[in-house]
């Protein structure tokens, strides 16, 4: 049985969570987490599996994981494979409540896809429980590179597990960790978890974030060091630019905006990057210069976001006046 058979039902449930109108059944996305076990086990016993307590822990005692104790208990006669997949959710949470000492793949990254969700929708009680999971990660993480597994095999090994991407959440969850304050802990989760990354520029701008906080032109060497040599990639430049806000000078700013410029597609991307520039001259003082440019982005309230720019536009000519950026 596959490893992310429980994090495609996470996915399911958490999609579900945003659009109740999706057509599923209801133990599909059930919250197993919320049911007494009496309720798990009467629940198996529909489906012609007759557990309890004790016989559950013997059956497991000689089995690696909940998978492979899903297998063998339908084994003699298979049911049908939605039948399967609602006996493997029930074993799944029995495993997870009646065996914590037996932490296996799929459990561990359940509760890391559990801790995140609860994350991003605010709702984590303690953060004690997400930085526990990622500690358990990065353990998993190590053990496995320690035994010969090169770090992007082995992480990509653990990602297809989760339903959530880790490297998008690493990145968001450190840099607000940074946000916050937290500069031991964010630098503690970069040193962590960078030979894991396959991005490893976004990485290294987290870095350069912290650093800036004591050397500010060391940092603006290292992220610049990032712009050489690498594809032409405007989320990233776009980040640089935002860097740039407190740290950068405005020669290296106006050429950054230049490239931006010639890397955007469509009115979204133009509007980021007036917003970003009106931030920046705010922070220069330059306050007629920030009026200008906020004039300009008010008179693009109502555009269409998706829609292509057009260089030979009026205002587009005048954003490039305004910056004295020659195109």
């Amino acid at each position: 049985m596959e490893n992310n058979r429980r994090a495609l039902y996470h996915s399911l449930r958490m999609n579900w969570m945003l659009n109740p109108k999706l057509n599923v059944e209801m133990w599909q996305i059930a919250d197993y987490r919320a049911k007494p076990l009496n309720v798990l086990f009467e629940q198996l016993i529909h489906h012609d599996i007759h557990l309890d307590k004790q016989s559950f822990l013997i059956f497991a005692e000689n089995m690696d994981d909940p998978e492979s104790l899903t297998d063998a208990l339908i084994s003699d006669n298979p049911p049908g494979r939605a039948a399967q997949d609602h006996i493997y959710l029930l074993i799944f949470e029995l495993w997870r409540r009646l065996l914590p000492e037996r932490p296996c793949l799929s459990i561990l990254c359940d509760e890391i896809d559990y801790q995140i969700n609860l994350y991003d929708r605010g709702e984590m009680q303690k953060e004690e429980a997400i930085q526990d999971s990622l500690a358990n990660l990065q353990m998993l993480l190590d053990e496995n590179n320690d035994a010969g597994i090169e770090p992007l095999e082995v992480f990509e090994y653990v990602n297809a597990a989760c339903a959530n991407d880790l490297e998008s959440f690493l990145l968001d969850y450190i840099s607000d960790q940074i946000d916050n304050g937290n500069y031991p802990y964010a630098s503690e989760l970069i040193e962590g978890f960078s030979q894991y990354i396959y991005h490893v520029k976004w990485f290294k701008l987290l870095q350069a974030r912290i650093l800036s906080l004591t050397d500010p032109q060391e940092a603006i060497r290292m992220v610049l060091d990032l712009l050489k040599n690498q594809e032409p990639d405007l989320e990233f430049l776009l980040e640089v630019l935002s860097f740039l806000i407190p740290n950068g000078d405005e020669a290296t700013f106006k050429r950054l905006v230049k490239q931006a410029i010639a890397l955007s597609q469509n009115e979204d991307d133009f509007q980021t990057i007036i917003t970003i520039c009106i931030e920046f001259y705010n922070r220069l003082d330059e306050d007629e210069l920030a009026k200008t440019l906020q004039a300009l982005l008010n008179q693009r309230g109502q555009f269409d976001l998706n829609k292509k720019i057009d260089t030979r536009e009026a205002q587009f000519i005048e954003f490039l006046k305004v910056m004295s950026i020659p195109f």
